[in-house]
């Protein structure tokens, strides 16, 4: 402080200030960045709060968040297996419960002295993605400033405070997954390795001291060679497949060394560091694998196998520089050798180790492949980023950075650039790479681009001598300031501040709305062991011994869902869920789902039951699930049970708008409304007849080639009618949008609807809504017998009341009649006895239930007097005869019943079927037909996410063909492109 004080003491003329700005700017600078980060991330902190609960972004954080709960009662031990999800093996995953979990649950024991509350623990994890992305600017700026000078520390910070890469988006409050944790300790082993190889470039340290035990001249690079190692398996340790991180530090030292020797220089100082950092790195993954498997997943063999691979490359690159000099051998040939020596230990390892050659292949692929398997295209951060993207992130800093990327490399063929320098080039490199293969990994990106920015920055100030003041401070030092504003950071923010729409603004709809319906679970379902009054009990923050199939006792059951919801099934329901966002169970829950009739459905559960009440009891289905555009083509991706093409189930057609413009929608083949989960959502197991209603299109020409345009629907009188029409006019169908399927559906026997969400789906023209989530239990359902006239068909129906959405649907089952007018049949919703049962003797309180008995009946007839029969009855359906706790059947006896004859026959509907598509009451309420319709109003605006965070991806766009009108250039380009020619103007004055 005094230091300071003396300084302003001894202003006396303007040019005294222009010099302690010039020494002391980059402090203040610094911090109002950094609080300018902090505040941009957690802003919108209220969002998250709902009801007075926390709740978080996407999925993978809920999963955190238990993590760290498990390590706050269990500190500082971390979750090693969880039975809780991937019913009915459990499951481990090294991503979670990792050093991350630790620190945030150790923050959370200091704030809650040592006891925190459930809700602290929840807050901490809310702001923690902040702290860590604004953290991140440290290290950034400490390599920005070793790269080029303080400003370039600077502007290193102020991209990453104003780009709108997915470092602001993960590093924002809510959304707390590991991965902005990545980036940080990513960052921090590249600084660490960069000082490293900095300080042995300094010290030169040779094989000779080690030999000769010199301690002090090997001091300092052996120590921060140890610093980079331990921060290297700080990264590795927080998420186990950044083992690609020591596969770039191997790329990065067979570059470094090579360039060494080739400019006539010894490697093995670098060399030195390599092998030491590495081996470090080996040494500390090695203590901490999980299994002795080869996995890129968890902590295995993998991790510290390739760090003692790099470290002894390292070792042999150094030998043999030594030999190559020993036989004088041409510099310029040293990294042809190195190369051709790689090549022949890549053969032997193919040829020696097949299978292994081809893991490490595949996940180099994975990660820099350009390129993507169609299972990791159902994730919406693991697909591809379209390169036009990054200008929208980062608008002319892609331009600069590769800039100096390109400046960098291309100075290993004149005069070869600091060893650190180098380092920072491949890395950006490969993390450019990594992203334009799957896009999550921008938050790697985006670190390296600031940094690359402010090295090429530095620079520039540096070479047009911006801050070297002689006097009073020149007209082009001011432009060349104006100049960098105008190029790096005004079109960030001109027209529009890109970080302000990546922030987190809040989880959205979906958590809040299936908390709704497993809130409902934990209260009216079973506690888990407790299925059938088994009565056992499993500690939810429970230590267990890890398993590849964990032996679940009696009354232990599991909730089936798409895989992207299987954390909040065991975070907010206490739930266990047959799939989770590890994809683990994915195949078997598309199975499922996609299953084409109620038999292979049920085998499916079978296959992931145990028996004696150990069973997959529930199935969650969301309306997302069943749109074609958000989620309802990834289960094709993970489908096991037979060859499937989405293209057999939904088609795409066109639609005009008021404007013109043609917008994209689906229309539904008999294939989709056969599936499992759109029989369970949109008709609730009841069966669904084929309506006269016909969807009819044409051809247009667009430039993209011929499309079909939706003219719209025809009703017709019959279905004979419609179907006819169909066949003259290939372009049309019958039904095929909404609830009208092309083909009648029959009805479930074991699947019922037990409560449905409060939250509805989202209004729109010419649509219902529904309830967001529905929950269905699988029964063994109840059998309805009895007789009535012979070869008939009987129809029973029962309406029920969905109190959630205020609502109600009918239930149909069909069945014949045999030549004695006898009949049987199965139906899985009961009619009375509902508190007969509930949680508390191991069953569900349903809230779901029926306003009357069953109505069974025939058809309506007309008798040679023009008089309409019909031969009905009623019966009640108990909910014993539902669940299986009696196996007596609910018998009836059809009794003729003449009716008033018609006003007039033509227009009777002579099959007598109220409301024929089993789903709507007369009044059309609970209609499920509000996520479709023929004018393409199941539109997803406003629905997900758009950065599609650890979600299935959907084709979530309107695919607008309307020809763009012409636009002048953007204001984004036009303003850089002023500085740019500042720039050069600046340059050349600087110079002279």
């Amino acid at each position: 402080m005094s230091q300071w004080r003396g300084r302003i003491e001894d202003i006396d003329e303007p040019g005294d200030v222009v010099d302690l700005v010039g020494t002391y700017y980059h402090v203040p600078s610094l911090v109002v960045l950094l609080g300018f980060m902090l505040w941009t991330r957690t802003r919108n902190w209220k969002n998250f709060l709902i009801d007075g609960t926390v709740y978080f972004s996407g999925n993978d954080p809920w999963y955190h968040y238990r993590a760290t709960k498990y390590t706050v009662q269990n500190w500082p031990q971390t979750i090693p297996f969880d039975p809780w999800t991937y019913f009915p093996y459990g499951a481990h995953s090294s991503q979670f419960g990792t050093v991350m979990d630790q620190l945030v649950a150790t923050a959370a024991l200091v704030i809650g002295l040592g006891s925190p509350s459930d809700h602290t623990v929840r807050m901490v994890a809310l702001f923690a993605p902040a702290v860590f992305g604004t953290a991140v600017a440290i290290p950034a700026y400490v390599i920005g400033r070793r790269a080029a000078n303080r400003l370039g520390g600077i502007v290193a910070v102020a991209v990453l405070a104003f780009a709108g890469s997915t470092v602001m988006a993960r590093g924002s409050v809510g959304f707390y997954d590991h991965q902005i944790a990545e980036a940080l300790f990513m960052t921090v082993a590249v600084l660490a390795s960069m000082v490293a190889v900095s300080v042995a470039e300094e010290e030169k340290p040779v094989w000779e001291l080690f030999a000769a035990r010199d301690a002090d001249a090997v001091r300092r690079p052996v120590g921060w060679a140890l610093i980079a190692g331990f921060a290297t398996a700080v990264y590795v340790w927080t998420w186990p497949p950044g083992v690609f991180l020591i596969g770039i530090l191997g790329v990065y030292y067979m570059i470094e060394l090579s360039s060494e020797y080739a400019h006539g220089e010894s490697p093995e100082h670098v060399a030195i560091v390599g092998a030491i950092s590495l081996a470090t790195t080996g040494v500390l993954t090695l203590a901490a694998i999980e299994n002795t498997g080869i996995s890129a997943t968890s902590l295995n063999l993998v991790q510290p196998g390739l760090a003692f691979a790099v470290a002894a490359g390292c070792v042999f690159l150094a030998w043999l520089a030594r030999e190559w000099d020993a036989r004088n051998f041409a510099d310029a040939q040293y990294p042809l050798a190195v190369l051709g020596i790689l090549a022949v230990l890549a053969g032997v390892f193919a040829v020696a180790l097949p299978n292994t050659f081809s893991f490490f292949v595949d996940q180099t692929l994975r990660v820099v492949g350009l390129d993507v398997t169609d299972t990791a295209a159902t994730i919406g951060e693991a697909q591809p980023l379209d390169p036009e993207a990054l200008y929208d992130k980062y608008r002319f800093v892609v331009f600069i950075a590769l800039t100096g990327v390109s400046y960098v490399l291309a100075g290993h063929l004149f005069d070869k650039p600091r060893a650190e320098l180098t380092l920072l080039a491949v890395w950006t490199v490969f993390m450019l790479l990594a992203t334009l293969t799957q896009q999550r990994f921008d938050y790697y990106l985006g670190v390296a681009f600031a940094v690359m920015t402010g090295f090429l920055v530095g620079e520039f100030v540096e070479f047009a001598r911006v801050f070297e003041f002689e006097g009073d401070i020149e007209t082009y030092q001011l432009l060349t300031i104006l100049a960098i504003v105008l190029v790096v950071f005004a079109p960030l923010v001109y027209p529009t501040a890109i970080f302000m729409q990546t922030s987190g603004g809040g989880p959205g709809p979906d958590p809040a709305a299936w908390n709704e319906s497993l809130g409902w679970m934990d209260e009216n379902a079973p506690e888990e062991g407790n299925f059938a009054g088994a009565g056992n009990d499993m500690p939810y923050y429970g230590t267990f011994e890890r398993t590849d199939d964990f032996d679940y006792e009696d009354g232990f059951y599991g909730v089936l869902s798409w895989w992207d919801y299987g954390h909040w099934i065991t975070t907010m329901g206490e739930r266990i869920p047959n799939a989770n966002p590890f994809q683990q169970g994915a195949d078997q829950a598309a199975n499922f789902l996609l299953a084409g009739d109620e038999e292979q459905a049920n085998d499916v559960l079978e296959r992931m039951s145990e028996g004696n009440n150990t069973e997959t009891r529930y199935v969650m289905v969301d309306w997302k699930m069943v749109s074609p555009f958000s989620k309802y083509t990834a289960p094709f991706q993970f489908y096991s049970d037979g060859n499937i093409s989405v293209g057999n189930y939904i088609s795409t057609v066109y639609s005009q708008t008021q404007s013109g413009s043609l917008n994209r929608f689906f229309t539904q083949e008999e294939p989709y409304y056969n599936t499992t989960m759109v029989r369970l959502y949109r008709f609730h197991g009841s069966r669904a007849e084929a309506q006269p209603i016909v969807l009819d299109w044409n051809m247009r020409s667009t430039q993209g080639g011929s499309v079909p345009v939706v003219n719209g629907t025809r009703n017709f009188n019959s279905m004979q009618e419609a179907r006819e029409f169909v066949e003259e006019d290939r372009s049309s169908m019958v039904g095929g949008f909404g609830p009208y399927p092309t083909t009648d559906v029959p009805a479930l026997e074991h699947y019922r609807l037990v409560q449905g969400s409060d939250r509805t789906t989202p209004r729109r023209p010419g649509a219902g809504a529904t309830n967001w989530v529905k929950t269905f239990e699988h029964v063994d359902g109840a059998t309805i017998s009895g007789d009535g006239p012979a070869n008939a068909t009987v129809t029973a129906s029962v309406e029920l009341d969905v109190p959630a959405s205020n609502a109600t649907f009918s239930y149909r089952q069909q069945a014949e009649t045999d030549e004695n007018g006898e009949f049987e049949m199965t139906v899985p919703y009961s009619s009375t006895g509902y508190d007969e049962y509930g949680p508390e003797n191991g069953y569900t309180n349903v809230s779901v239930r029926a306003t009357g008995p069953y109505t069974i009946e025939t058809p309506r007839q007309f008798n040679e007097s023009l008089a309409q029969i019909q031969y009905n009855d009623t019966v009640h359906v108990t909910e014993g005869q539902v669940i299986g706790q009696n196996d007596s059947a609910s018998e009836v006896s059809l009794e003729r019943q003449v009716l008033s004859p018609p006003q007039d026959i033509n227009g009777t509907d002579p099959n007598g079927t109220d409301s024929p598509n089993g789903t709507d009451s007369p009044k059309g309420t609970d209609s499920p037909n509000g996520t479709d319709s023929p004018n393409g109003t199941d539109s997803p605006n406003g629905t997900d996410s758009p950065n599609g965070s650890d979600s299935s991806s959907g084709d979530n766009t309107t695919g607008d063909l309307s020809n763009p009108a012409g636009t002048g250039l953007d204001p984004s380009t036009v303003v850089p492109l002023l500085g740019a020619g500042v720039v050069s103007v600046v340059a050349a004055r600087g110079r002279s």
